[in-house]
């Protein structure tokens, strides 16, 4: 347990003599609330230790007073060296060194057993799924971007910086998912769920690369301009990869939505619009408006296209 009232039992031992040992039976509180750093505000352990000095209590009382420093007081009855009572009142640093992480981030007492994920969100801009120079962390609304085993993230108590975003985890697997409701606006995740190894010890680092988000929408109408019900409107990359698509509504109305970059023909009911092509690139508006029409032939044309460059009729087939 983590929080609130624990039972604990630990042995003690000198390797250069095996003869001095020490075993303590005790109780631990660890409040709810956390100082800025992530440390608990308050720990109390009362217990009794038996060993080959003799017997004794043992008790501790420690509070965060700064980011990275414990205020504690420690009274001894017994050691695993001696039988001699003795009163301490300490700062103790709960800092560690693990690269990457600042004072209060890593407390060796936690990562002996605990472990946790560093999270870096950040803007693919050229959409490689790795972040280069220049590209920048995002780490504004975790609370409705990130879900950890189908919990908000918020419930974890994350420690929030401006680069990176730390959640304290036990060690095991879990599923990280990425809500679009907490997307920057006209951006999208390349990839909605991540399994990650919690390991103690340790942050597991999980770049999430975000990627722009480009949508069309527009309405289909038939030769005499009245709209279609239930036509169905295809984006399909060139490579066939990617196929989304949106059925129409009683006004004729189609929505497609998280196309990335990269170049898609239109089709209504497996048929080509006017040899459309879309061309999205880093330059291309996040929302444009295109409506389509069908002729009397049955083929489908673009109708007042968005004048945007990244939408290119294709002349060989525009009649």
């Amino acid at each position: 347990m983590n929080l609130g009232n624990s039972l604990l039992v630990s042995y003690e031992t000198r390797s250069q003599n095996l003869s001095n040992n020490l075993l303590t039976l005790g109780w631990r509180y660890r409040s709810a609330q956390r100082a800025s750093d992530g440390n608990y505000r308050w720990e109390a352990q009362l217990g009794y230790g038996i060993g080959s000095q003799g017997n004794g209590a043992i008790a501790s009382l420690s509070t965060t007073i700064l980011p990275g420093i414990l205020l504690r007081a420690r009274y001894q009855g017994v050691s695993v060296t001696s039988d001699q009572a003795s009163f301490n009142i300490d700062l103790v640093s709960s800092a560690g060194l693990q690269s990457g992480i600042t004072p209060g981030d890593r407390r060796s007492d936690y990562f002996r057993t605990q472990g946790g994920l560093l999270i870096q969100p950040f803007f693919d801009n050229n959409n490689n799924g790795k972040r280069d120079p220049g590209e920048k962390l995002y780490t504004e609304n975790p609370d409705t971007l990130l879900v950890v085993n189908n919990r908000v993230v918020k419930s974890l108590q994350p420690d929030i910086q401006s680069d990176r975003i730390l959640v304290r985890l036990n060690p095991g697997t879990y599923r990280l998912d990425l809500d679009p409701a907490g997307f920057p606006e006209d951006w999208q995740a390349t990839t909605d769920a991540y399994a990650v190894d919690v390991i103690a010890g340790s942050y597991t680092p999980v770049m999430l690369p975000l990627t722009r988000a480009y949508a069309f929408s527009g309405v289909v109408t038939d030769a005499q301009g009245k709209p279609i019900n239930g036509a169905r409107v295809e984006a399909v990359s060139k490579d066939s990869k990617v196929r989304l698509f949106s059925v129409t509504n009683t006004a004729g109305v189609y929505y497609l939505e998280r196309l990335q970059q990269g170049t898609y023909d239109l089709l209504v009911n497996d048929k080509p619009v006017g040899g459309m092509t879309l061309k999205l690139d880093a330059s291309s508006q996040g929302f444009q408006e295109l409506n389509v029409q069908q002729l009397e032939n049955q083929d489908f044309r673009a109708v007042i296209p968005s004048v945007n460059q990244s939408v290119l009729p294709n002349k060989e087939k525009d009649k």
